[in-house]
C-alpha cells in the first residue's frame, strides 16, 4: 500500500487471510468470531492504523448518527457554549455533531439541502425557520429542533427560554435600581426571541408606571453614532437592557468610549456562568446545559419516531444572574 493511503477492512482482510465480512463482524465484536481471531484481526488492525469508515457504516445502515448544528454568528459566545453543550448530550446518545455557521436570518431552502447534502439524520437550528421548511421535512424526511426560539410550523419542534419573562425581569431591575428613562437595544423584532424579550419589558414598564422605553435596533454599521446622540442628548437613558450579552459588553464599550456617565445594564445569556470574565454583567441567565440535554433528547426521539409524533415544544424557565453593571 501506499503511504498515506486510508487503510480499508478489505486491507485487514488481506493480512489476517480472512474474508472482509469476518473483519467487519470482529471490530463489532459479534459472536460469530472466536475471541481468538478477534484479538488477532484487532492486533492487525491497530498495526496498520485502520480507522473505521463511518460514512461507508451508514450507507449500510441507512442513518449517518450526524447531527448538523446550524448558527449564524461565530462571534457570539453564547452560541459557542450552546454548541459545546449540544455535543457533550449528543456524544452521550451515540451521535456526533455538524456545525454549520451561516449568515442568514431565516432558515431556508439553501440552508436546509446544505445540511441535508451532509446526509445528517436530523437538525438543530438557532435560525428560525421559513415556512417553506415544512414541506422539505416532510419531503426529505429530515427532522428540524429549532432551538433558543419559538415557532408555529406544525413538523417542526421547539425549544426556548422563556423570553417574555427574561424582559420582565430585565425591566424590573433596572426599575429597582432607580431607572426610569429605559431603552431596549435588540435585533429586529421579526425574531420570535428579540419581540418576546422586548415585549415582556415594554409590559413591566407599563406594570410599573414607567414610561414607554425606547427600541433601538442593534445595526453595527450606525451603532456607535446613534449611541453618541442618544446618549449625548439633554435627558438620555438611565438604563439599558440589551438583547444579548455580546450587545451588553459592546455598550459597556462604548460608554467607556464616549465617556458616558455610568449607566446601569442588563444583558441576555448570562455567558458569564460559563466564562469566566472579569467585571460581572447583570444578565438575565437559564439551565444552559439542561435546555441542550433536553434538546439532545428532542431531536433524538424525532430522529427515531418519525414525523407521526405529535409536535414538541418546551419553555424553559429564567433568572436574575447578579452582576455589578444594575
Amino acid at each position: 500500500m501506499e503511504r498515506n493511503t486510508r487503510v480499508t477492512i478489505k486491507d485487514v482482510a488481506n493480512v489476517a487471510r480472512v474474508t472482509p465480512q469476518t473483519v467487519s463482524r470482529a471490530l463489532r465484536n459479534t459472536p460469530e468470531v472466536s475471541p481468538e481471531t478477534r484479538e488477532r484481526i484487532l492486533k492487525i488492525a491497530a498495526e496498520l492504523n485502520y480507522v473505521k469508515n463511518y460514512t461507508a457504516t451508514s450507507l449500510r445502515n441507512g442513518a449517518t448518527r450526524l447531527i448538523a448544528v446550524i448558527y449564524d454568528n461565530l462571534i457570539n459566545l453564547y452560541f459557542s457554549i450552546m454548541s459545546d453543550f449540544l455535543q457533550s448530550s449528543l456524544r452521550d446518545r451515540g451521535y456526533s455533531v455538524l456545525t454549520m455557521a451561516m449568515r442568514q436570518e431565516r432558515l431556508n431552502t439553501d440552508a436546509y439541502l446544505a445540511a441535508v447534502s451532509h446526509n445528517v439524520d436530523g437538525i438543530v437550528s438557532f435560525i428560525e425557520p421559513d415556512d417553506e421548511i415544512s414541506a422539505l421535512v416532510e419531503k426529505y424526511g429530515v427532522p428540524v429542533l429549532l432551538f433558543g426560539r419559538r415557532t408555529d410550523l406544525a413538523n417542526v419542534d421547539d425549544i426556548h427560554a422563556d423570553d417574555r419573562q427574561g424582559g420582565r425581569i430585565a425591566a424590573s431591575r433596572l426599575i429597582e435600581r432607580g431607572c426610569r428613562r429605559l431603552v431596549c437595544l435588540t435585533e429586529p423584532l421579526t425574531l420570535t426571541c428579540a419581540y418576546d424579550r422586548f415585549e415582556g419589558f415594554r409590559e413591566e414598564c407599563a406594570a410599573q408606571g414607567v414610561a414607554e422605553p425606547l427600541m433601538e435596533e442593534a445595526d453595527e454599521p450606525t451603532l456607535e453614532a446613534r449611541m453618541r446622540a442618544l446618549f449625548g442628548s439633554e435627558m438620555p437613558p438611565d438604563g439599558v437592557f440589551c438583547f444579548n450579552d455580546m450587545l451588553a459588553f459592546e455598550m459597556l464599550y462604548l460608554f467607556e468610549k464616549l465617556g458616558v456617565h455610568p449607566v446601569a445594564v442588563v444583558g441576555y445569556d448570562n455567558v458569564q456562568g460559563e466564562i469566566r470574565i472579569p467585571h460581572r454583567l447583570t444578565s438575565v441567565g437559564m439551565d444552559k446545559y439542561g435546555i441542550a440535554e433536553r434538546a439532545a433528547q428532542m431531536i433524538v426521539s424525532r430522529i427515531k419516531s418519525g414525523p407521526e409524533a405529535p409536535r414538541v415544544t418546551q419553555t424553559f424557565p429564567v433568572f436574575l444572574s447578579e452582576g455589578t453593571t444594575a
